[in-house]
């Protein structure tokens, strides 16, 4: 979504794709940029291993932050257009997506593995398009991947080596987004009655539909070793709200003060959250709900903004147990960059 904010569910293969089918007007249009740029992708292309840029930035702590200091990052795919960053587990280890086009619409055409300052391509085999979202202590690996602009989108595990393809019962789209280190993986699909979309728990082998009471589309991002769920929905009047379910009980938990738009994300063991808010506003051609970030702890939002210069937005997205967060920040020009971010 991170952050690939296009069209229909139907036409977008993966995260932030996610997002935009919440807008029937800005859907349409994106949907017809996507249909008409999915046909020219090449697939899958063999990378060598690459070295990590990862660029320190001196701690710096927000005005709203009371409870943390916040130390940057910044992380690319080397020669890479996009480059995007979702998960991260309690090793370190990172996983994303990049591109080696400019393209409007943020798509991966490949997944990637960042170990210490060693980026991995992982492709889904055969898949035109791929992308990474988290993975957990053992180093299961949860995405998606897309076939073509009519076969998108499918979810997938990668464990020891070994690809899984993952379709809740029915769907037509479907990703995997978050997983704990038990194997129990959330994500969206759509529901094969309405066709919005609707998050999901696989446990067991077992799909359990998760659906707000009310909400148009409902998504879920990340789980934690307790079983604890987050993510966000939106309303009839399409403001999204964040949200957490456990065991079938479900909270929501908006930053409020003024703006519509809240989502949460990435969740540890101590249930801290990530996420963040903001109004409805466009940057460049694309309509974006999200603009700043915050760390979510004990009933307090501790707010903060990527510290690199041309920023319109910050999104965080994954984060683990030792207060290691990692998410993707636009500039004015729509091009998506990934960060690091360590909360003290």
């Amino acid at each position: 979504m991170k952050t690939f904010r296009v069209g229909s569910v139907a036409l977008s293969c993966i995260r932030l794709l996610i997002w935009v089918t919440a807008i029937a007007s800005v859907a349409s249009q994106a949907s017809a940029q996507q249909a008409s740029r999915l046909p020219s992708r090449t697939g899958t292309q063999p990378h060598a291993s690459q070295t990590a840029v990862l660029t320190a930035v001196s701690p710096a702590k927000s005005e709203n932050s009371p409870l943390y200091t916040f130390t940057w990052g910044l992380i690319d795919y080397p020669r890479s257009q996009v480059s995007a960053i979702w998960g991260i587990n309690d090793s370190g280890k990172m996983v994303g997506g990049y591109n080696n086009t400019n393209i409007v619409a943020y798509f991966a055409d490949h997944g990637y593995e960042l170990k210490k300052d060693t980026f991995s391509t992982i492709d889904y085999p055969g898949a035109g398009v791929t992308e990474l979202f988290a993975l957990n202590k053992t180093g299961e690996i949860v995405g998606a991947f897309g076939n073509s602009d009519t076969d998108c989108c499918h979810g997938f595990k990668l464990v020891s080596g070994t690809y899984t393809q993952l379709d809740c019962p029915g769907s037509s789209f479907t990703a995997a987004l978050g997983v704990n280190n038990s194997g129990d993986i959330v994500g969206m699909c759509d529901d094969p009655k309405t066709g919005n979309a609707a998050g999901y728990l696989l446990s067991g082998g077992t799909y359990t539909s998760i659906e707000v009471p009310g909400a148009v589309y409902t998504y879920t991002e990340g789980i934690n070793n307790h079983g604890v769920i987050a993510g966000y929905y939106f309303d009839s009047s399409m403001n999204s709200h964040g949200f957490t379910w456990d065991k079938g009980t479900i909270t929501t938990i908006d930053y409020g003060n003024g703006y519509p738009n809240t989502y949460l994300a990435g969740i540890n063991d101590s249930g801290v959250i990530v996420g963040g808010y903001g109004s409805w506003e466009t940057i460049g051609s694309i309509n974006d709900p999200w603009q700043y970030g915050f760390l979510y702890s004990g009933g307090t939002f501790s707010t903060f903004d990527a510290p690199f210069g041309d920023v319109q937005l910050t999104q965080p997205w994954g984060m683990n147990n030792k207060g290691e967060i990692v998410g993707d920040y636009v500039d004015s020009q729509g091009m998506l960059y990934g960060f690091y971010l360590k909360a003290q």
